[in-house]
């Protein structure tokens, strides 16, 4: 999956085919915002068209790493602090859908870290009556969905 695979009328079609929305995921999270660690949001219409998009860069250390394999924050709370503005400005906008990813370093897979930030944001929105269209996480490797999410937003 690459962004240079997007047809160029992408945002013209819903963000319903995982495929096409990874490689969207790839194209708005950049390889530098992985590095530094990122939680992107990407905006739909009523029809799950993209929209626009909404990058929160996460506290510095707050995901964990080879030196810091501990850090002080979950997922959930990280994942609860990063849709608190996001939550009210989509409640303005009737039938507003998301897709969201989280950006970060690291192999392609951390299973227990990645599913615990879908889970959280899986929650997070079906407690708020936002959909939620998918969760995906960028690394330096690719995009990939958690199955976590797969299996909750059904």
């Amino acid at each position: 999956m690459s962004f240079e695979h997007l047809a160029s009328n992408w945002a013209d079609h819903p963000l319903t085919d995982p495929e096409v929305t990874a490689d969207a995921i790839d194209l708005m999270v950049s390889l530098g915002d992985r590095r530094r660690g990122t939680f992107t949001v990407l905006i739909c219409d009523p029809d799950d068209r993209y929209r626009a998009t909404v990058v929160i860069e996460l506290p510095p250390d707050c995901l964990p790493t080879a030196h810091n394999p501990r850090p002080g924050w979950t997922p959930a709370q990280l994942c609860e602090k990063a849709m608190h503005p996001i939550i009210p400005a989509v409640h303005t906008a009737p039938g507003t859908s998301l897709v969201l990813a989280l950006g970060r370093p690291g192999p392609r897979h951390l299973p227990d870290l990645d599913t615990q930030w879908a889970s959280a944001a899986a929650t997070i929105c079906r407690a708020a009556g936002v959909r939620l269209l998918g969760f995906y996480v960028a690394s330096k490797d690719g995009i990939y969905r958690p199955d976590e999410f797969v299996s909750t937003a059904a």
